[in-house]
């Protein structure tokens, strides 16, 4: 077996075990005059800090744009085309093509004078497998404001990210500062977020819940064994869990299974029963239907189209 995720008491972490967040090169930008620039859809994190001036972000299907002050960090998720600008008045030419003609210094590109921003940006590739799973935890676009208690953690772990992209071991350093650096970001959400997965996680018996079903997957818990354990009636736990989480207990430790089946198939030379009693079920059978209803293949028909497909060596 390999990359099996070592399962806690810590449901963060759990899932940022499966997301396997790495980072690419991120660029120091700096611009000046009147631009304005459009991206087509990704599908990776993006992000974007301010150090120096301002830049205006319209990303498409948004009502309005996020206005980026220095400090500020904006992270996106959705996929969705968009135009970064000083000015969104101005029409928008290629960005791809934009950064192709321009030159480099080392990991800095610049345009226009005198520059009147600075900025970085970069992505975070994800374990193309755990989309689902990403969008659980961060919004299509999180403004984190200068003044957000992650601010200046954030920044610097930032600057360390683009300081040691480059040289030996830069592959293992990035990752790990990748990893942090997101943390940084989910924390701050899941601070100001009144509902969602990590407001859940931040709720001290909501979280108590969560926090026994990711340490005991296999489980077959009933909600009023959860409620006892976390000192909650039946039927308060199951509407302050459905509030805050969007769905039941049990539909949610379904769901987390099927993702650490998930992983699994991806990453392990496990027999499908085997897997299947490792999670809890009595039969592989029992596991099979299970899976199969959630993913739409059976584990073995999805285990032979990830390898088939290289996702194995995305993620």
């Amino acid at each position: 077996m390999r990359d099996r995720p070592e399962l806690s008491v810590d449901p963060l972490s759990d899932v940022l075990s499966l997301l396997r967040v790495r980072g690419g090169m991120p660029l120091r930008l700096q611009a000046g005059g009147a631009w304005a620039l459009r991206f087509p859809a990704y599908d990776y994190l993006k992000f974007i800090v301010v150090l120096e001036g301002g830049l205006w972000v319209q990303v498409d299907g948004d009502a309005k744009p996020y206005l980026l002050a220095a400090g500020d960090c904006l992270v996106m998720r959705s996929g969705r085309p968009y135009v970064t600008a000083s000015d969104l008045s101005i029409p928008a030419t290629d960005g791809n093509d934009h950064f192709a003609h321009l030159a480099r210094d080392g990991d800095t590109v610049a345009w226009g004078a005198p520059a009147t921003l600075v900025a970085i940006a970069g992505r975070f590739d994800i374990n193309p497998a755990q989309r689902a799973l990403l969008a659980r935890l961060v919004p299509p676009e999180l403004h984190l404001t200068a003044d957000s208690p992650a601010a200046p953690a954030l920044h610097r772990l930032l600057e360390l990210f683009r300081h040691e992209a480059r040289g030996p071991g830069s592959r293992l350093v990035t990752a790990n500062v990748a990893q942090m650096a997101l943390v940084q970001v989910l924390r701050a959400h899941g601070a100001a977020a009144q509902d969602g997965w990590l407001a859940a996680l931040a709720d001290p018996q909501v979280g108590a819940a969560l926090q026994r079903l990711h340490g005991e997957p296999a489980r077959r818990w009933t909600v009023q064994e959860l409620a006892a354990d976390v000192g909650m009636s039946r039927s308060a736990l199951a509407l302050r869990f459905r509030q805050l989480v969007g769905q039941a207990p049990l539909q949610y430790l379904l769901q987390w299974r099927m993702h650490l089946a998930q992983h699994a198939l991806h990453h392990e030379e496990i027999p499908v029963a085997t897997l299947g009693f490792r999670l809890g079920y009595s039969s592989e059978s029992a596991f099979s239907a299970a899976f199969r209803r959630w993913s739409g293949q059976w584990p073995g028909q999805y285990r032979t189209s990830v390898r088939g497909a290289g996702v194995i060596g995305m993620s």
